[in-house]
């Protein structure tokens, strides 16, 4: 089937054109949009923020603190939104390994309760064996709780450092309407 591509070019350039009667809402960037169900889900906070991000703002009346003050405010509000995020998702990382590895320590726990009352020829073996293994998933969690830390240092820094920037940015904001409000526009 072939499109009839002059019928399209039309509607593209009232699409696109800054003077057209017919406005359209702005499409969002391809990437924002995925399947739901999916792994990416995980993201959906962060595009949301991200869209709000790219979209204009819908102020009815712009203040002149609104002006001055309210991009730099929403930028710091977005940042800080955008750290907390990475923080729980990092979090949510570390709580699915730490499960994971606890579920495995479990099985293997049961296995070693097994070997450890029945008599088989290879119980020694085994039971070293199964022990060797619980030594293992205790260092991957030793591992994984440190790597966690190490992690999240960082991102618990930019999170302090993200709400002082966004409370003076707040503070600004808040100071220069309430002189505003005083004396008038």
């Amino acid at each position: 089937m072939t499109y009839n591509q002059t019928a399209e070019l039309p509607e593209l350039y009232f699409q696109q054109s800054h003077y057209s009667a017919r406005q359209s809402k702005a499409d969002y960037l391809p990437f924002l949009q995925w399947p739901s169900n999916s792994h990416f889900e995980k993201f959906r906070p962060d595009a949301d923020l991200f869209q709000k991000a790219l979209s204009p703002s819908a102020r009815s009346s712009y203040s002149i603190a609104d002006q001055v003050f309210g991009n730099q405010k929403r930028q710091e509000y977005t940042s800080l939104r955008h750290t907390t995020n990475l923080l729980y998702e990092r979090a949510e990382l570390n709580k699915q390994h730490i499960q994971d590895i606890d579920h495995r320590h479990m099985q293997i726990q049961k296995m070693l309760f097994c070997v450890k009352i029945n008599n088989s020829p290879d119980k020694a073996r085994r039971q070293s064996n199964l022990e060797s293994q619980l030594l293992q998933l205790e260092q991957q969690r030793r591992d994984e709780e440190l790597s966690f830390w190490k992690d999240t240092v960082e991102l618990r820094e930019k999170l302090f450092e993200g709400a002082d920037a966004y409370k003076d940015a707040r503070h600004r904001y808040s100071v220069f309407s309430d002189v505003e409000a005083q004396y008038g526009r």
